[in-house]
């Protein structure tokens, strides 16, 4: 079974949101027939949960093709979420939030465009060098003199890459720099 987990993994991603699909992309999977969708639960050897997420099954010209879908959540061995994942109904990520062992904020992404070029379901299916992800991330550091979290720095990410004007703060919110990519 071939798997469309189109999911680009970026180092920095998060914001829990709805993800823009372009009218190209939304013309190429318009054609996709789901026929199943079933919940996964992965262990720990200690028995406490490392994955939930949920698969769901397509069906084109007589083939299945799989990928996860909605709420996906990573957890430590300790039980803490270490990262939390809203995908679309074709697996890429929507937004992701990721969190240190002790329960805080590390980084937050939005997709803000999710793109592609492929002229055909057959050529979606056969790479992923196709897809155009637009993001906008912020990433988090935990003050020892505030005692909390703050945003440490933010901007887009256009397929991987810084994109434009990333701003870095100070812990007491001032802009500290600014650096165009």
């Amino acid at each position: 079974m071939k798997s469309i987990s189109v999911i680009l993994i970026l180092l920095l991603v998060g914001y829990s949101s709805n993800a823009q699909h372009t009218t190209r992309f939304l013309e190429i999977v318009k054609n996709l027939e789901q026929v199943s969708c079933e919940t996964d639960t992965t262990f720990y050897k200690n028995g406490k949960v490392y994955w939930t997420t949920c698969w769901t099954t397509y069906e084109y010209n007589s083939e299945n093709y799989s990928c996860k879908i909605g709420s996906m959540v990573q957890y430590y061995k300790n039980g803490m979420i270490a990262n939390e994942y809203s995908l679309d109904n074709y697996g890429n990520i929507k937004s992701i939030k990721g969190f240190d062992r002790k329960g805080n904020k590390t980084f937050e992404s939005l997709a803000i465009e999710i793109d592609s070029k492929a002229k055909s379901l057959d050529e979606f299916f056969e790479s992923l060098d196709h897809m155009n992800f637009k993001t906008w991330t912020s990433m988090y550091r935990c003050s020892s003199n505030l005692g909390v979290s703050y945003l440490y720095k933010e901007g887009l990410w256009i397929n991987g890459k810084k994109n434009g004007v990333w701003t870095t703060y100070h812990e007491n919110g001032d802009i500290k720099k600014e650096k165009i990519f």
